[in-house]
């Protein structure tokens, strides 16, 4: 099932979406509507509680009960946010993908290169990643996001995928020039806007296998990066149960699993990021997550 969170009439609040969300026959199923309270459980209609409350019980109490035709709004009615507007934490991986590891001539990690990314950096589809002047080349970055729905703690690889719930595309946006300049990812991975999410969470039912996904980023129509999530060094499993026995996972995290090869500094000529520019991500299944790119103000203005 693809959940999104989208606004209509000043209320946001949590949707099932029936089309891919690029197409104009796209609707949006109100989860906010009387004729769906029964399929929620007591749950609230938002992302975060239907995570908490088991969104793979949600999916099947919303499969036994139907999809409420009253209940359903046009998709040119609503504006999606990002499907998980306010996580509670990011983690992120860098150097996580054998071509990528192998176009920087560097050798493969022996465990996962963790970073944390802010929660402020989240926007959803069609949201404009707003570039500082001045803090110099910043790429894209496609990756595929994975969404906690239960606590983890200390988990084996085999259980791991028990505790994600949900899989959506996510844009890691990075300042490059930024993070070679401090000599860590602090600064130049969290600038507002760096995060773009969505458009939707798939319920982890229609993702029969993480680990066999294209994800292709392009940006004004060119394909810049095209790789498949077989070709993690570290998967969504190993990632799942490493991070764990750092410290817990809760429902409500996200683990953004890394880029393949193609990021923007190694490109020739390099292939920033400008303004006027759209990027646009794509994971298999997971539909097209497209944000347009502006200049902002300096970072000290």
């Amino acid at each position: 099932m693809k959940f999104v969170t989208f606004t209509e009439q000043g209320f946001s609040r949590a949707g099932v979406l029936l089309g891919n969300s690029t197409g104009d026959a796209d609707a949006i199923v109100d989860l906010a509507h009387p004729a769906m309270r029964e399929s929620l459980g007591g749950a609230a209609p938002q992302m975060q509680a239907l995570i908490e409350a088991s969104l793979p019980k949600v999916v099947e109490r919303i499969n036994v009960h139907g999809l409420a035709v009253a209940a359903r709004l046009s998709r040119d009615a609503v504006t999606l946010m990002a499907p998980l507007p306010a996580p509670r934490r990011i983690f992120g991986i860098a150097h996580n993908y054998r071509d990528a590891v192998a176009e920087r001539c560097m050798p493969p990690p022996e465990q996962p290169v963790l970073f944390m990314k802010a929660p402020r950096t989240i926007i959803g589809p069609e949201r404009p990643i707003v570039l500082p002047a001045t803090i110099g080349g910043v790429t894209y970055e496609a990756e595929l996001a994975a969404v906690i729905g239960t606590r983890a703690e200390n988990v084996s690889k085999e259980r791991a995928l028990d505790h994600v719930v949900a899989y959506g595309c996510f844009n890691d946006v990075s300042a490059s020039e930024i993070i070679k300049a401090d000599g860590h990812f602090d600064r130049g991975k969290n600038y507002p806007t760096f995060g773009p999410f969505g458009p939707y969470l798939a319920s982890r039912d229609e993702v029969p296998d993480p680990h066999a996904l294209t994800v292709t980023l392009k940006v004004d129509g060119r394909t810049l990066q095209s790789g498949s999530t077989a070709n993690m060094l570290f998967n969504v499993a190993d990632l799942v149960s490493y991070l764990s026995r750092q410290q817990a996972l809760e429902p409500g995290d996200i683990v953004a699993t890394g880029t393949p090869a193609g990021v923007a500094g190694l490109h020739k000529p390099p292939a920033w990021l400008r303004p006027g520019s759209t990027a646009e991500v794509e994971v298999e299944g997971l539909g097209r997550l497209q944000n347009p790119i502006i200049e902002g103000p300096a970072p000290d203005a």
